[in-house]
């Protein structure tokens, strides 16, 4: 160390400055590989995450319509097997690329479904998830609630009826599932 300092007091002015000036350029220049290559490494984390988000959006984009679908083929023929296919590809699908809270409702609603194969069935509850998942989907594609009753008024013809029995069993869903509050009625 000692004739590292000797030799360099031996050096010319203009010799000293080029090698200071060698120095700090190459001290400056690995930092901004290090930023660089940190700030890319970010860029390229928060990319495959917006395309992942993106993935997910594409396949749930169209889930609203087709519950919607499904319910007016179940309204005509519930029984059918194409409502069965239609159904089992709704639940994979939201299964595979919903929200937490969307896997929620679809999987207490396909649980309940295989109970109530061999007790009564409470129609106003069925009809509550079918409107709930639409409500949820759209909520998780576009960031926009609307109440599920639209989608009662929308698909029931003598919804005024049953209205009551409708919200009362649509909140008890939301409270039991503790889903998005804004989704009561």
């Amino acid at each position: 160390m000692q004739d590292v300092i000797e030799i360099f007091g031996r050096m010319s002015d203009d010799l000293k400055g080029a090698i200071i000036t060698a120095v700090f350029t190459s001290i400056v220049s690995i930092i901004g590989f290090i930023l660089t290559n940190k700030n890319m490494s970010k860029n390229l984390k928060n990319e495959l995450k917006k395309e992942k988000t993106t993935l997910h959006i594409q396949k749930m984009s169209e889930m609203p319509y087709a519950i919607l679908i499904l319910m007016d083929k179940m309204i005509k023929k519930p029984e059918s097997e194409e409502v069965l296919d239609d159904f089992r590809k709704i639940m994979n699908t939201v299964c595979a690329y919903g929200s937490k809270d969307a896997i929620k409702i679809a999987s207490v609603m396909q649980s309940e479904n295989y109970k109530n194969q061999k007790n009564d069935v409470n129609m106003y509850r069925i009809l509550s998830f079918y409107s709930l998942l639409v409500t949820q989907i759209k909520f998780d594609v576009t960031n926009i609630v609307n109440s599920p009753e639209l989608w009662f008024k929308l698909k029931i013809n003598d919804y005024d009826k049953m209205r009551d029995e409708m919200i009362k069993e649509n909140n008890k869903i939301v409270d039991e599932l503790d889903l998005n509050e804004d989704f009561k009625i």
